[in-house]
């Protein structure tokens, strides 16, 4: 087994029938998995059994890991070490989930009078961009349902007919405009979640609007960021599945995975638990009550709920067949040397790092003069992630540096 893929298996050991019959004893769980197979239907293969065998330890229920381990750094020090950078950069609230192998730290830190922390970590942030790695998975689940088809146009998906906003885009110039509208019959899910549409992140400053959608470039010709192009894949999905994408999300995600603060619309219990935004002066904004429903920008979660979405979608795969997990995860769109985007998130490979593996990664920031910035790393190699959220528009730039410092110390050289 490879002990570094599956930890658990470290010290197991497993005897083969002659019809692939497989037992496997696994003393660090206290398990046995003894698997049957009709000889008719063929074998099962090692690979096939590895798999599952996998998926069951997986789905086994986990003592919760300590928050503090001997001889390494307290829950405490970093606390007090994020309160120290949330200071330095003006930053009002930091929330942190992180894990490795041995333990998981939960902590939130309000670092002036203005705010306050719950001791349990609760409070709500904005995930700005990252909601739109929670809706990648959704689209994969759905991939997996048959449901979509990652290289289908997705007009085909709406009775082959290209959405009003694509058509005459572009005023006064007849040839342009239908131009456009060509190329809106080549984009499909996998050109979207790769951000390779061509079109712009958004259409007007600010966010989701009704404003016509004006390609720069052939779908799939290269890289171009784009809130749009998620937001158009929302609404074919939701067209398709007949739900709204917090329907969708509480049925593939939030409820499956226990993410009971999380939700892409407000709810009445974020009057309380949600954070405000901050400017770069610590003058107080709002927490923008009425934002509606957008898979590119308006989930609000927390880094609990977020850390159970990162285990178990992001590092375990969970309900995604092997062949789905690995396509979701692997760089497919080239951003700039050593940057890819993989379906819906980023990937540096790391090649020249090959001890630690490939880095994903993906950030998020909301707002404008006053607002919310947030990211998290995985080094699924290593079973490792950190995720931080911050209510200020400094929490990006050198606070992202810091925090990634701060809990990444092993791995200086990579591309935080």
């Amino acid at each position: 087994f490879n002990v570094d893929d599956c930890p658990a298996l470290k010290g197991a050991y497993t005897a083969r029938g002659s019809k692939g019959q497989y037992i496997t004893v696994i003393p660090k769980l206290d398990m046995v998995v003894a698997h049957k197979t009709d000889p008719i239907d063929g074998a099962t293969t090692f690979e096939q059994y590895y798999t599952l065998l996998k998926m069951i330890i997986n789905s086994k229920d986990k003592q919760p890991l300590p928050e503090n381990v001997d001889e390494l750094k307290s829950k405490e020090w970093y606390l007090e070490r994020v309160a120290e950078v949330g200071r330095a950069a003006k930053v009002p609230i930091i929330q942190v989930a992180y894990k490795d192998r041995t333990r998981k730290i939960l902590l939130e830190s309000a670092n002036f009078d203005s705010a306050a922390a719950r001791p349990d970590a609760t409070t709500v942030f904005q995930a700005a961009s990252i909601s739109k790695v929670l809706f990648s998975y959704i689209v994969m689940l759905l991939v997996d349902e048959g449901k979509i088809d990652l290289d289908k146009p997705l007009y085909e998906y709406t009775g082959g007919i290209v959405e009003d906003r694509f058509k005459d885009a572009v005023p006064g110039n007849a040839e342009a405009s239908a131009r456009n509208e060509a190329w809106a019959k080549l984009i499909t899910a996998r050109i979207v979640l790769t951000h390779s549409t061509g079109l712009p992140n958004w259409m007007r400053n600010g966010g989701a609007s009704n404003a016509k959608l004006v390609m720069s470039q052939a779908p799939g010709k290269g890289f171009t960021y784009s809130g749009e192009g998620i937001y158009y894949l929302q609404r074919v999905v939701e067209h398709i599945t007949g739900l709204t994408l917090n329907q969708l999300a509480d049925k593939y995600v939030f409820v499956p995975l226990g993410m009971t603060h999380s939700s892409y619309k407000w709810r009445d219990e974020y009057a309380q638990l949600a954070a405000y935004a901050y400017n770069a002066d610590m003058m107080k904004g709002s927490q923008r009550t009425s934002m509606p429903e957008n898979a590119a920008y308006s989930l609000r979660t927390n880094a609990k709920d977020f850390s159970l979405f990162l285990e178990a979608a992001v590092i375990e795969g969970r309900g995604l067949k092997p062949d789905t997990y690995t396509q979701w995860l692997s760089a497919q769109r080239l951003i700039k040397p050593g940057y890819y985007y993989g379906l819906g998130i980023r990937i540096s490979p790391n090649t020249d790092s090959e001890s630690y593996g490939p880095l994903l990664s993906h950030g998020g920031s909301n707002g404008g003069t006053s607002g919310f910035r947030c990211k998290f790393w995985i080094f699924p190699k290593q079973q490792t992630y950190c995720v931080y959220f911050t209510n200020s528009v400094n929490g990006g730039g050198n606070t992202e540096k810091k925090i990634y410092q701060l809990f990444f110390p092993q791995y200086p050289d990579t591309k935080y």
